[in-house]
C-alpha cells in the first residue's frame, strides 16, 4: 500500500509540475536553484511613485516626526518637497492639489498618533529617522514594503525562503501523522 502511495504522490506532483510548466514563469530549475535568473526570482517592483503618493508620504512621515519629537524644520520640508514636485513638471494646480492632499495626511496621522501614548517605540522610530532622513536629503519617493511572511502548505518553496528553520526529517513527520515505521 506505502508503494502505491508513493506512486501516487510522485504522479501528483508531477502534474503539478506539468500543469505550471506552460506558464513560462516557473520551472524546475526555479523550484530546485539551479539555473539563471527567472521572473520568480526578481525582486518586487518598486511602489507607485505619482505625486499622491509622495504626500502620503512626506506628510505622514512629518507628522510622524514631529510626534515623536525629532528635530527638523517641518515648513522647510514640505517646501523641499514641493519644489522638487514643480521641478518635475508639476503645473500650479496640480501643485496645490498636492499641497491640500499633505496637510490633510499631515493632519490626519497627527491626530490619530496624538492619542497613543505608546507611539513612539524604537522600532518605529527607527522607521522614522529613515524615512525623515531620506527626505531630507531629497529622495521623496515610497520606500519598499518588505514582504510579508507566508503561510500555508508550499510557503517559501517558491521563493527560495524558508517558513521553518529546522531541517526536515521524515521519521519525525511520520510520527506526527501517527503512522508506525511499519505503515511508511
Amino acid at each position: 500500500m506505502t508503494v502505491r502511495l508513493s506512486h501516487l504522490v510522485t504522479a501528483a506532483c508531477g502534474l503539478m509540475l506539468a500543469g505550471c510548466s506552460g506558464s513560462g514563469g516557473l520551472t524546475t530549475a526555479a523550484l530546485i536553484g539551479g539555473g539563471g535568473p527567472t521572473e520568480a526570482a526578481a525582486p518586487a517592483a518598486p511602489p507607485p511613485s505619482d505625486p499622491t503618493s509622495r504626500a502620503v508620504q512626506v506628510g505622514a512621515t512629518s507628522a510622524r516626526a514631529a510626534r515623536c519629537g525629532f528635530y527638523f524644520d517641518p515648513g522647510r520640508l514640505k517646501t523641499s518637497w514641493l519644489a522638487a514636485e514643480a521641478a518635475q513638471g508639476a503645473t500650479p494646480e496640480q501643485l496645490q492639489k498636492v499641497e491640500r492632499e499633505y496637510e490633510y495626511i499631515r493632519l490626519s496621522v497627527a491626530k490619530k498618533t496624538a492619542g497613543e501614548a505608546d507611539y513612539c517605540t524604537d522600532g518605529k522610530a527607527r522607521e522614522i529617522k529613515s524615512d525623515l532622513n531620506r527626505h531630507l536629503a531629497g529622495d521623496f519617493t515610497p520606500p519598499v514594503k518588505k514582504q510579508e511572511a507566508k503561510d500555508g502548505v508550499l510557503a517559501g518553496l517558491l521563493d527560495g525562503s524558508s517558513s521553518e528553520s529546522k531541517p526536515f526529517k521524515p521519521d519525525e513527520f511520520f510520527d506526527k501523522m501517527g503512522r508506525t515505521p511499519s505503515q511508511r
